[in-house]
């Protein structure tokens, strides 16, 4: 019954989490095409593609909302504040880069979109040639973890339980998130 609902959402499931969250949801998408649920290229192309749109469209929004509370909280972020002070005469550099620093997603393109003069063509190239590595890597090293649970525990029928721990680890994630959102103070103004 799942398996069905894997085989024919599935790609359409990795995309929207790709969208939201990213690695987890890439990796877990390699881990189900390891398991033969879904084919392995489009899911390496429906994480690309959930990457991407998250890429791009924080990085218009941070353009036209720059001047937002919200926004100017992310820029003053100590992290973003240290990927300028590195990166910010290097601003293709970051938009090539920032998918592979751990908490780096959201804050760069709102960073690149407010501190740099980075137009919007540059950036999308950039990060499209990036979310095109981030997502054949992130995929592969799920099938790769699959093929490590398949030699540890043999050949594991149960879907559900691959599901459950990705969802406990994205909801994880998404609480740790939201912990760290509304732990901050806002900017003074």
């Amino acid at each position: 019954m799942i398996e069905n609902l894997i085989h024919e959402y599935g790609v359409i499931a990795i995309y929207i989490g790709c969208v939201f969250e990213g690695d987890t949801v890439a990796i877990t998408g390699g881990v189900l095409a390891h398991r033969g649920l879904i084919p392995f290229w489009p899911v390496v192309f429906a994480a690309i593609a959930g990457g991407l749109t998250t890429d791009t469209i924080t990085f218009w929004l941070g353009r036209r909302f720059r001047d937002h509370p919200r926004v100017l909280r992310a820029v003053s972020h100590p992290l973003s504040q240290r990927l300028t002070a590195t990166f910010l005469s290097r601003p293709l550099l970051l938009a090539c880069l920032f998918r592979f620093i751990p908490g780096a997603r959201t804050l760069a393109p709102v960073m690149l979109a407010t501190a740099t003069r980075i137009r919007g063509l540059p950036y999308t190239v950039a990060t499209a040639v990036s979310a095109c590595i981030w997502g054949v890597v992130m995929v592969s090293v799920g099938r790769q973890i699959g093929e490590l649970l398949t030699r540890i525990l043999g050949h594991f029928t149960r879907t559900e339980i691959v599901l459950l721990v990705a969802l406990m680890v994205l909801a994880l994630f998404l609480l740790r998130t939201v912990w760290r959102y509304f732990r901050t103070d806002p900017p003074e103004t």
